[in-house]
């Protein structure tokens, strides 16, 4: 791991920038935990990882590990414990996280409360899981997929917006709660699944589980 800079900018953000290689590891298990941030995840690095991070006090500073266990990568990035967090107009918090697309990567994610973008298209997924918190999240899986995945999502307060891929078939299970549902690109298969109209007619299918919480669920 390599830090390649930190410091204070003139209205006291303090931003530093991680660099990961994968040291050896054939897939990578990714854990992610927050508490209250802007949170982006995206392709984009030239190694297995790049993160980007921006707070304004200093015990924000997120807790970053990585290991190597028999071919296998243990990437961890944590909002440290802080106590009666309060975002004000000078306040910020931002999480720029950028993956390689050549190690196949397992997704744990945590969300609290914030604004969350994640663009999965383009990364080599082989699992991901994400409960959600409190505010708006956008989950973004346009882009070319070589093969299928299953995604887990559960809980969240607010808003949910998943857009699909062109040209691969999409099966979506949905377990409603007090969850206001847009499925209007989609066909109803049972009481609780939905496809889009490229299912069955793609070599690769993407699985989506969505346990809802409250609020709303878009679906593009």
């Amino acid at each position: 791991m390599e830090e390649l800079e930190t410091g204070k900018t003139k209205k006291s953000v303090i931003k530093h920038v991680i660099q990961q290689k994968a040291e050896g590891a054939q897939s990578v298990q990714v854990d992610i935990n927050v508490g209250a941030c802007r949170l982006n995840i995206s392709n984009g690095s030239k190694q297995l990882f790049t993160g980007g991070f921006a707070y304004t006090h200093e015990d924000w500073k997120p807790e970053y590990s990585y290991s190597v266990h028999n071919e296998k990568g243990f990437l961890s990035i944590k909002q440290p414990e802080i106590d009666d967090v309060n975002f004000n107009d000078d306040d910020k918090y931002v999480w720029n996280l950028k993956f390689g697309e050549q190690v196949p990567l397992e997704f744990d994610i945590n969300l609290g409360a914030g604004l969350t973008e994640i663009k999965l298209g383009s990364l080599p997924l082989k699992s991901f899981n994400m409960t959600m918190g409190v505010g708006k999240t956008t989950l973004d899986l346009r882009g070319e997929w070589k093969n299928g995945a299953e995604i887990h999502l559960e809980g969240g307060i607010g808003l949910l917006q998943i857009y699909l891929p062109e040209n691969i078939g999409v099966k979506i299970d949905i377990l409603k709660a007090l969850t206001d549902i847009d499925t209007q690109n989609l066909k109803q298969i049972d009481k609780n699944t939905y496809v889009n109209k490229y299912y069955k007619k793609s070599n690769a299918t993407i699985s989506i589980y969505l346990k809802t919480g409250i609020g709303k669920i878009e679906i593009k």
